[in-house]
Order: structure tokens, then C-alpha cells, then sequence
């Protein structure tokens, strides 16, 4: 007597379900008549009554066999090598489907996307997590649309959208110095590109704060912080307005792989989506200021802060007196990619020649901690900061708060453009300018300064 194939009434359940899940959406099924190789029919998204030639391919499993590990909130699922290897290989987007008989609900996970995280890892999981909140609903038709950039917000959706931005809001400073600082205000700051992408870098901050207490009178006291624990929900709820509203095209993965493995800020440069450039034009038509592109792009690290350290001090009629000195730090700072060159020059005793211990790349807390524990339990008064551009970033910021006896910074000396923004304005401007031009640039300033506060001059010798 002829046999059914086994598991076949199984396997044809999850193509029904999927297929029926699509009717009820805005979603397009095809089932592959052919033979199946790695892909069991194709999904394309439509806006109403039209399709959008959009298509991604959908590989259904169906069974409590491919249900591993169990939770309330997801399962595994565990693929073979050449599953992976031919999924790979495809020339669209791939979502795999699970169906969970014992729930009768679809799952999904963007495959090509999780390849694509994942990298050629080769010690990456063996398995593919699924989250039960990841059903085939309407969430799914939503989630295609941004991955198609089909997203487009009417006015009332926009301005909800800025509400939204506008009521996330980091607060910070003291006295005359606090400043509130929005998710919109990053959002319009870091418009770049002729406002086709958005860039970000934990100095887009600080650069708010600066432009908003510049104008003040008098001086204001430096008690910025940039602590984790503070910034970090900020800046991740803001993350996850431009996702949720599609915004722009972050790599939300590699974000989190910034802020909560190597413990750092994230930087990049996104391209905004449709829906991302048309909330631009709402803005400016509904009367926000300073939507532009004002955003420049320098790759070079440039004097930031001059640390020296000295063997004594004393004030002699008013006059600061500096013994010889033991250490200087020299520290270069690139504020759109958020990295920091630091050079450390030391000497055992005053007759002996420096010596370059340090000459490294650094990131922002591996800076603050190297600092921290070579001078914590020195006198601060022996240690004299020298700030080279406009003296508002996150490690001045540090500084001031890890000096104990911090003075308050005259407005003045907060306005302008960074140095760093003048040499991006001049490279922005040459690339424009037809035909050939020759410039003649200033020379970089040397650096270390070699003049120190205590009148000797500083001779470094290699490591």
C-alpha cells in the first residue's frame, strides 16, 4: 500500500499557515512549485491595491522538533551547514518561519539579517534565537515596510513623532550651567550630508551643551557628566526612536555591541530613510530652527589637552611655581569618531631624560581610567591642564569634575568654531570648488607643546 512521506501533513500545515497569515495582510504569498532547495515561496508587500515588486524569500519549518530549548519568551533553532551556506548565497532577503503546532502560531527571524550580524564568526552560536514577540502579524507587515523604506508618516504621525522626540530629555549641569538637551536636538545636530544622513558621536552632546550656554553671562561651572550609567538609557531610548519610527538605518546590533560590550559610545554615520528625509522638510516647514546640514567630517585627531605633572608647587607672590616635571600627557581627540591619541612622557628624576612610555589609541573611559590611576592620589595642585581647542568635550568635562578644585569657564571662551570644525569646513569647501585651486594650510601646531609651565623643555626619547 502507497505511504504518506512522513511529517508531510505536518510540514504542509506551516506553508497553510503562512500562507494564510499573508491573505490577512497586505502580503503577497507565492508558493515555489519546484523542487525545494532552501526556500519554500516568496512574500512581496503591497500598499493597498498595489504591489511593490519587494520580495523576500521564506523557508518554513513545522514541527515541535525544530522548538529547542523553550522559554516563555522564545526558542532555538538550530540550522544545518548547508542551510546556512545556500541562505547566504541569496540574492534577496530571507526570513525563516518556525510553526509551533502546540501554540498553532508562525514565528520569524530576518535570516539574512542575523547572517549578516553574525558575520563568518566561526565561534558564533550554533543556533538562531527566536522571540515569541516576533509573530506573523501585522508587526511583521510593519517590519518589511522599513526594511523596504516604504514608511511614510503624514503630517499628524510627524507631529506626534516630534512630541515624542522632544519629550525624551537629558538633563544636565548645575546652577547657571544646567542644560536640557533633547532626542530631537541630537536628531537636528547631526543632520549631515546635505541632510541625507545622521551621524552621531558622544560629542554631538557636548557641543549642545556648549552652543546653549555660549551666549550666558559671566561663567559657567564644568559639572558635565558623562557617566554610563546616566547616558546610557538616554541615548539607547533614542536609539530606539529612530528604529521604531524608521528613521534612519542603524545597525541596532552593533550599537549594542558599543555601548554594553566595549562599554563605549557608539559613532556612525546613517543613511536616513524616506521617511527619515521628508520628517527634515516637516520640520522646517513647521518653523523648528536650525535644520540644516551643520554637521563637518574630519578623520584626523587633533590637539585636544596637554596634561603636566610636576614634582612640586608653591605660589610665590601670587604666581604659580612649578617644580621639574615627572610626566606630560599629550592627547589628541577626533570628536566624530570619539577616539582620543594619547602620548605619555615620563622621567624617574629630574637629571634623567623622558622616556615615550605610551603612544597609543584610546576611547573615552579607557582614557579617563588610565588617567585616574597613574594620578588619583597626586596632588592636583601639581598637575596643570592646557586646553587647545574649545574646552567643552567629555574628557574636559571629566577633568574639571576630577579636579577638586574646579574653576567655572568664562562663556567666551565656549564660542566659535572647534579647530576640529574649521578643518572640516575647509575640507568640505574644497571639495566643491570647481576646477583645480592650490591652498597653502598652516602648519599643524606642535605638538606636545614643548615649552612647559616650569620653563624646561621637553625632549622626548623613544620607548
Amino acid at each position: 500500500m502507497k505511504k504518506r512521506v512522513r511529517n508531510a501533513r505536518q510540514g504542509r500545515a506551516g506553508v497553510i499557515a503562512v500562507e494564510q497569515a499573508c491573505n490577512r495582510l497586505d502580503l503577497i504569498w507565492r508558493n515555489l512549485l519546484e523542487e525545494d532547495v532552501g526556500v519554500d515561496g516568496t512574500i512581496e508587500v503591497a500598499l493597498g491595491e498595489f504591489p511593490t515588486g519587494k520580495l523576500v524569500g521564506a523557508q518554513i519549518k513545522s514541527g515541535m522538533s525544530y522548538v529547542r530549548s523553550e522559554t516563555a519568551t522564545s526558542f532555538r533553532f538550530y540550522p544545518g551547514k548547508d542551510d546556512l551556506a545556500y541562505w547566504r548565497e541569496l540574492s534577496i532577503p530571507l526570513f525563516l518561519f518556525v510553526h509551533h503546532p502546540g501554540e498553532d502560531r508562525v514565528y520569524w527571524v530576518d535570516v539574512t539579517h542575523h547572517i549578516e550580524s553574525r558575520g563568518d564568526d566561526p565561534l558564533g552560536t550554533s543556533y538562531i534565537e527566536f522571540s515569541k514577540n516576533n509573530q506573523l502579524d501585522a508587526a511583521f507587515e510593519t517590519y518589511l515596510h522599513g526594511r523596504f523604506d516604504l514608511v511614510v508618516y503624514n503630517d499628524g504621525q510627524y507631529a506626534e513623532l516630534r512630541h515624542e522626540l522632544e519629550k525624551l530629555v537629558h538633563t544636565d549641569g548645575s546652577g547657571s550651567g544646567t542644560v536640557s538637551v533633547s532626542a530631537l536636538d541630537l536628531f537636528v545636530e547631526g543632520l549631515w550630508g546635505l541632510c541625507s544622513k545622521l551621524q552621531f558621536h558622544s560629542s554631538l552632546l557636548s557641543d549642545i551643551i556648549r552652543k546653549t550656554v555660549r551666549d550666558r553671562e559671566g561663567t559657567v561651572p564644568i559639572t558635565y557628566t558623562f557617566d554610563r550609567a546616566v547616558l546610557y538609557p538616554f541615548f539607547t531610548r533614542y536609539f530606539n526612536l529612530l528604529t521604531k519610527h524608521h528613521l534612519a538605518l542603524i545597525d541596532s546590533a552593533d550599537i549594542n555591541n558599543s555601548l554594553y560590550a566595549k562599554l563605549e559610545y557608539p559613532a556612525f554615520i546613517a543613511v536616513l530613510t524616506t521617511n527619515g528625509r521628508r520628517f527634515v522638510e516637516y520640520l522646517r516647514s513647521s518653523g523648528r530652527e536650525n535644520v540644516h546640514d551643520n554637521q563637518f567630517l574630519s578623520l584626523t585627531a587633533r590637539p585636544h589637552v596637554q596634561i603636566e605633572v610636576y614634582s612640586s608647587f608653591e605660589l610665590l607672590g601670587g604666581r604659580a611655581n612649578f617644580g621639574p616635571f615627572t610626566d606630560v600627557l599629550a592627547i589628541r581627540f577626533n570628536p566624530y569618531l570619539d577616539y582620543y591619541e594619547l602620548t605619555h612622557v615620563c622621567r624617574k628624576s629630574p637629571g634623567e631624560p623622558p622616556v615615550e612610555i605610551v603612544d597609543q589609541t584610546v576611547h573615552y573611559h579607557e582614557l579617563r581610567e588610565y588617567i585616574a590611576n597613574r594620578f588619583d592620589e597626586v596632588d592636583k595642585d601639581k598637575l596643570l591642564f592646557r586646553y587647545f581647542d574649545i574646552p567643552l568635550s567629555p574628557l574636559v568635562c571629566w577633568l574639571e569634575s576630577w579636579n577638586p578644585n574646579p574653576s567655572g569657564m568664562p562663556t567666551q571662551e565656549l564660542r566659535g568654531k572647534s579647530v576640529t570644525d574649521w578643518a572640516g569646513f575647509h575640507d568640505e569647501m574644497m571639495a566643491i570648488l570647481p576646477g583645480a585651486a592650490e591652498v597653502t594650510e598652516p602648519p599643524e601646531m606642535a605638538f606636545p607643546k614643548a615649552v612647559l609651565a616650569s620653563g624646561e623643555t621637553l625632549v622626548r626619547t623613544p620607548a
